[in-house]
Formats: C-alpha cells, structure tokens, sequence
C-alpha cells in the first residue's frame, strides 16, 4: 500500500514536487552554478577589457626626460588616480614634448572618486578592481603616515616610504583572503588533485592511440567518474587559479597611477620606476628587489609540487604518472621564467607586492599542507579505533 504522503497523486501533482526539499536544492544548487560561472566570465571580461585600455594612451603614464637626459617616469603626468576624500591632491606637472619639431604639454587625465572610476573610463575593471584596491593602499598609507602629501624632507620620505610598504602589505593579505575565498576547496584538495592527476594521466595512456570518438568518448566518461569519485569539480582549480588575476592586473594599475605610490620611495627604491631599466642605469640598489623576489617566488611555485614528491617518496609510479611529474614540473619551471622576465619590467611597486603575495602564498601552502596531514592521521586514528572495536566485539 501506499503512504498517504507518497500517492501517486502527488507525483503528478507540480506544485507538490516543486515544495519537495530536494527539489528546491537542486534548483538552488544550479542557480548557484549559473551564478558562478557568469561572475566568472564577467571576471575574465572585465579583466581582458581592462588590459587593453591600461596600454591606451589615455591610460598610460609617461616617461620624460629629467635634466640628467635619462627617461623616468614622472608623476602629474597622464593618468592619475587622485583620492580627494582622503586628502590627496595630486599634481600636475606641466612636461613639455617635442616632436617633429612641435612643443606640446603632455595630457594629464585625472580620476578624483569611485563615480569618475565608471564614468571616465566605462570600465567594470578600474571601477570593480582598480579604484577601490587604489582607494584600500592609500588609506592604508595615510593611517601609517597620517598624509598622503608628504614634505619633501628627508624624514618624511623615509617614514611615508615606510608607511607605503606596510599599506602594500596590508592590501595582499585583504587581497589574497579574499581570493582565498574563492579558492577554498581547491587549496584545502590540493593533495587530492595532485593525486587525482597522475591518475587522470594514467586514463589518457590507456586511450592514447585510440582516435576513433567511441575511445574519446569513453575517455571522457572514465575521467568525469574519476573527478566525482574524488569529489572535486575540474573547474574548481580552473577558477581558483584565475580568483588573483583581474588583483595582479589592477595593482600593476594602481601602482603607476595613484598619486599617492607615484611619489613613494622605499629606501632609494622608487615604485613607479622599472628595477631593470635602474639596473642597467646603475643604480644597483634596485638589484634587492630582484634577490628577495626570486626565491620567494620560486619558492611559492614550487613548494606544493616538493610536498608531493615527499609525500610518495615511497610509492612506485606509472610510466604515465611519471611523465604527467616531469610535464608539470616542466610547466612550472616555464612560468617561472615568464614571471622572473615580467618582474624586471614592472614598476618596482608591483615587484613589492609580488615579494608579499608569494610569502603569503607560502604560507598559506604549508599550512593546507599541515592542516591535510592532520586531517589524514586524524582519520587513521579513527578507523583503527573502529577496527579494534570490531575485533572486541567479534570475539
């Protein structure tokens, strides 16, 4: 017989099934997953978008040339970001260029709040990204310096530059909690799909001289059972990967056109100029940010793939697993060298930045590591607390 609650009435009945719980959670778990993936896209758009307009003249801030005849990079100059509700004021200095022997003043466009961040630019990425992770660094600055105009004392250089750094410091760790957000589960399986991987790469050898779509197809399906088994979703490291990029564009922006870091020096290491044109210019100094840079971020690259290595130091791989090591390890040492080469382009700022935010990101690697370690003995404990109770109970 039949349950009152489970006639065959009330299968047929739509408004009864939409009020089911486990109808409502799917539907809510596929309007989360539309969600995702178009802020998702709206990301990456806005980040492409913002990319191309930062290499627009309008866009760009200028180099000079000073009275010694070398080219730097002089603030006041093109486009600014003025925060006026924190006091800064900015500075437009009147630069004069000659070409084709016409003397011209170099354009100065402005943006002085977040309304003019949309307006001026019609862009989501300088208002979603670049004006408030502006607005974040030079409130950060002002709280340690108490100005964002400092006197051009020697003093007061030297305590602004100081309070620069620390607002730098500050902005990774809300930039990079944040992103840590949307990156949670990968970061907290990062074992697990590092494992998941040399398992899917034993899959792809099994199907490797099969072309015919059945083979592919039946591949496909083979490496879909294996994400579900594992319970990680492929696009869940897709996305965390990309969380940090439209942050990594919009502090590259921030860094060369807030008035407030154009005018910051660390020490003798100024973050609007480029630490490999200084170095070639001779002024060494900037050679620092380049020795506390790269093993930090070689470091930050390759510590979840060591981790790896110790942990199946005593497990025997596939010969597909094998190659699966050698081609991500061959990846990473590739973008290593990509990010060693963009670094010594870059405003000194952004190398500031990146020396922080690969700390962090060391940081937050070993502590996954622990954190999952944990986890794991915690787990053995307790089945072999279940397997002693089982044998007490069997005799």
């Amino acid at each position: 017989m039949y349950k009152s609650g489970n006639s065959v009435m009330s299968y047929l009945n739509p408004d009864k099934s939409i009020s089911n719980p486990r109808n409502a959670k799917k539907i809510f778990k596929q309007i989360w997953k539309w969600t995702k993936i178009l802020m998702f896209l709206f990301i990456i758009i806005s980040m492409l978008w913002g990319c191309v307009q930062m290499y627009q003249s309008d866009y760009m801030v200028n180099q000079v040339i000073d009275a010694t005849g070398n080219k730097v990079y002089s603030p006041g100059v093109s486009f600014e970001i003025v925060i006026k509700s924190l006091g800064d004021v900015g500075e437009k200095n009147h630069m004069i260029t000659s070409e084709n022997g016409i003397f011209s003043e170099y354009a100065y466009f402005s943006i002085t709040n977040w309304g003019e961040a949309w307006t001026k630019t019609s862009s989501p990425f300088y208002g979603f990204f670049v004006y408030p992770m502006a607005f974040v660094l030079s409130g950060f600055i002002k709280l340690f310096s108490g100005t964002l105009n400092p006197e051009l004392t020697t003093h007061a250089q030297y305590i602004y530059g100081i309070a620069t750094f620390f607002g730098i410091f500050f902005t990774v760790i809300i930039v990079r909690t944040i992103t840590l957000g949307f990156s949670w589960k990968s970061q907290k399986n990062q074992s697990k799909m590092q494992q998941m991987q040399l398992k899917q790469s034993d899959i792809q050898a099994k199907y490797k001289d099969k072309k015919d779509p059945a083979s592919k197809q039946k591949q496909q399906q083979e490496i879909m059972a294996l994400h579900k088994k594992e319970g990680i979703s492929p696009m869940s490291s897709f996305a965390g990967s990309f969380a940090s990029m439209p942050f990594l564009f919009a502090i590259y922006s921030v860094i060369r056109s807030t008035s407030a870091l154009k005018i910051a020096s660390v020490g003798e290491i100024s973050l609007i100029e480029q630490p490999w044109q200084q170095i070639t210019s001779g002024n060494y100094v900037y050679l620092a940010l380049l020795a506390a840079y790269l093993p930090l971020q070689i470091l930050s690259m390759l510590l979840p793939t060591i981790l790896q290595y110790i942990k199946q130091k005593s497990v025997t791989l596939t010969e597909a697993q094998r190659k699966a090591r050698k081609k991500q390890l061959i990846m990473q040492l590739v973008m290593m060298v990509v990010f060693i080469f963009v670094v010594t382009t870059v405003a000194s700022g952004v190398c500031i930045y990146w020396i922080v935010s690969s700390t962090y990101q060391i940081c937050q690697t070993l502590g996954f590591h622990f954190y999952n370690q944990k986890h794991i003995k915690t787990g053995n404990r307790e089945r072999e607390r279940r397997l002693r109770q089982q044998e007490k109970f069997i005799r």
